[in-house]
Protein backbone atom coordinates (compact mmCIF):
# COMPACT_ATOMS: atom_id res chain seq x y z
CA UNK A 1 0.00 0.00 0.00
CA UNK A 2 3.36 1.90 -0.25
CA UNK A 3 1.55 4.56 -3.13
CA UNK A 4 -2.04 4.83 -1.75
CA UNK A 5 -3.22 7.90 0.26
CA UNK A 6 -3.35 6.67 3.35
CA UNK A 7 0.59 5.77 3.55
CA UNK A 8 1.15 9.30 2.31
CA UNK A 9 -1.07 10.73 5.76
CA UNK A 10 0.82 7.82 7.31
CA UNK A 11 4.14 9.24 6.63
CA UNK A 12 3.62 12.96 6.83
CA UNK A 13 1.85 12.79 10.10
CA UNK A 14 4.99 10.83 11.29
CA UNK A 15 7.73 13.08 9.23
CA UNK A 16 5.43 16.53 11.03
CA UNK A 17 5.94 14.52 14.78
CA UNK A 18 9.26 12.97 14.47
CA UNK A 19 11.49 15.35 12.33
CA UNK A 20 12.89 18.25 14.26
CA UNK A 21 14.08 19.87 11.41
CA UNK A 22 11.00 20.01 9.01
CA UNK A 23 9.67 23.20 8.21
CA UNK A 24 6.50 22.93 10.78
CA UNK A 25 8.30 21.54 13.19
CA UNK A 26 7.87 24.80 15.83
CA UNK A 27 4.12 23.29 15.68
CA UNK A 28 4.50 20.04 16.14
CA UNK A 29 7.20 20.00 19.26
CA UNK A 30 4.88 18.82 21.63
CA UNK A 31 2.92 16.60 19.15
CA UNK A 32 3.25 12.88 19.57
CA UNK A 33 1.66 9.72 17.29
CA UNK A 34 0.48 6.69 19.72
CA UNK A 35 2.81 3.94 19.88
CA UNK A 36 -0.01 1.99 18.07
CA UNK A 37 0.57 3.88 14.82
CA UNK A 38 4.50 3.11 14.66
CA UNK A 39 2.52 0.30 12.32
CA UNK A 40 1.35 1.47 9.27
CA UNK A 41 -1.21 -1.30 9.02
CA UNK A 42 -2.75 -0.93 12.61
CA UNK A 43 -3.31 3.08 11.66
CA UNK A 44 -4.62 2.05 8.70
CA UNK A 45 -7.14 -1.00 10.58
CA UNK A 46 -8.14 1.62 13.28
CA UNK A 47 -8.82 4.56 10.71
CA UNK A 48 -9.58 3.12 7.79
CA UNK A 49 -9.42 3.90 4.68
CA UNK A 50 -9.56 7.35 3.33
CA UNK A 51 -13.46 8.17 1.85
CA UNK A 52 -12.79 10.53 -1.15
CA UNK A 53 -9.68 12.37 -2.72
CA UNK A 54 -11.29 14.93 -0.79
CA UNK A 55 -10.28 13.63 2.58
CA UNK A 56 -7.65 14.54 4.70
CA UNK A 57 -6.38 14.02 8.49
CA UNK A 58 -7.32 15.60 11.22
CA UNK A 59 -6.89 15.63 14.58
CA UNK A 60 -10.11 16.64 16.50
CA UNK A 61 -8.13 18.30 19.28
CA UNK A 62 -4.79 20.10 18.34
CA UNK A 63 -3.73 20.16 22.06
CA UNK A 64 -3.50 16.66 21.53
CA UNK A 65 -1.34 14.16 19.70
CA UNK A 66 -2.14 11.18 16.81
CA UNK A 67 -4.32 8.56 18.33
CA UNK A 68 -7.85 6.03 16.63
CA UNK A 69 -9.52 8.05 19.88
CA UNK A 70 -8.36 12.16 18.36
CA UNK A 71 -8.02 11.77 14.27
CA UNK A 72 -10.41 11.46 12.09
CA UNK A 73 -10.71 11.61 8.12
CA UNK A 74 -12.25 15.14 6.87
CA UNK A 75 -12.54 17.29 3.90
CA UNK A 76 -10.23 20.23 3.48
CA UNK A 77 -12.92 23.21 4.97
CA UNK A 78 -13.05 21.27 7.83
CA UNK A 79 -9.74 20.79 8.36
CA UNK A 80 -9.04 24.80 7.86
CA UNK A 81 -11.67 25.39 10.77
CA UNK A 82 -9.83 23.30 13.21
CA UNK A 83 -5.95 24.89 12.65
CA UNK A 84 -3.76 26.61 16.10
CA UNK A 85 -5.36 29.63 14.67
CA UNK A 86 -8.80 28.87 14.50
CA UNK A 87 -11.43 30.87 16.26
CA UNK A 88 -14.68 30.89 17.67
CA UNK A 89 -16.72 33.74 16.41
CA UNK A 90 -19.65 35.15 18.95
CA UNK A 91 -22.43 37.38 17.36
CA UNK A 92 -25.88 38.04 19.85
CA UNK A 93 -24.53 35.21 21.78
CA UNK A 94 -24.49 32.44 18.74
CA UNK A 95 -21.33 30.50 18.55
CA UNK A 96 -19.46 30.00 14.95
CA UNK A 97 -16.69 27.64 14.06
CA UNK A 98 -15.42 30.08 11.03
CA UNK A 99 -15.19 33.76 9.86
CA UNK A 100 -17.43 32.45 7.00
CA UNK A 101 -20.11 30.38 8.76
CA UNK A 102 -21.19 33.50 10.86
CA UNK A 103 -21.35 35.50 7.87
CA UNK A 104 -23.37 33.83 6.31
CA UNK A 105 -25.48 32.68 9.51
CA UNK A 106 -26.16 37.01 10.17
CA UNK A 107 -26.13 38.11 6.02
CA UNK A 108 -23.20 40.27 6.18
CA UNK A 109 -19.72 40.13 4.90
CA UNK A 110 -16.45 38.33 6.29
CA UNK A 111 -14.94 41.74 6.54
CA UNK A 112 -18.11 43.10 8.46
CA UNK A 113 -18.14 40.47 11.23
CA UNK A 114 -14.72 40.81 11.31
CA UNK A 115 -15.11 44.24 11.90
CA UNK A 116 -17.88 44.15 14.11
CA UNK A 117 -16.08 41.22 16.42
CA UNK A 118 -12.21 42.94 15.97
CA UNK A 119 -12.72 46.17 15.80
CA UNK A 120 -11.25 48.11 12.61
CA UNK A 121 -9.43 51.17 11.54
CA UNK A 122 -10.74 53.24 9.04
CA UNK A 123 -8.95 57.05 7.51
CA UNK A 124 -6.95 57.04 10.95
CA UNK A 125 -9.99 56.34 13.58
CA UNK A 126 -10.39 52.88 15.41
CA UNK A 127 -14.01 51.81 15.80
CA UNK A 128 -13.44 49.39 18.55
CA UNK A 129 -15.69 45.77 19.13
CA UNK A 130 -19.18 45.74 19.64
CA UNK A 131 -19.97 44.54 22.94
CA UNK A 132 -22.27 41.61 21.20
CA UNK A 133 -19.22 40.18 19.41
CA UNK A 134 -15.94 38.85 19.94
CA UNK A 135 -13.40 36.24 18.78
CA UNK A 136 -12.20 33.66 20.59
CA UNK A 137 -9.42 31.36 20.17
CA UNK A 138 -10.16 27.83 19.97
CA UNK A 139 -6.81 25.99 20.99
CA UNK A 140 -4.25 27.90 23.42
CA UNK A 141 -0.70 28.64 22.26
Amino acid sequence: MSKTPEYTAWVNMRQRCNNPHGHNAIYYTDVSVCDEWNDFARFVADMGLRPSAKHQLDRRDNTKGYSKDNCHWVEKKSQMQNTRLSKWWVIDGARYASLSEAAAAVGVTVSRVKAWCEGRTDGGYTYPPKPNCWSEKKYAQ
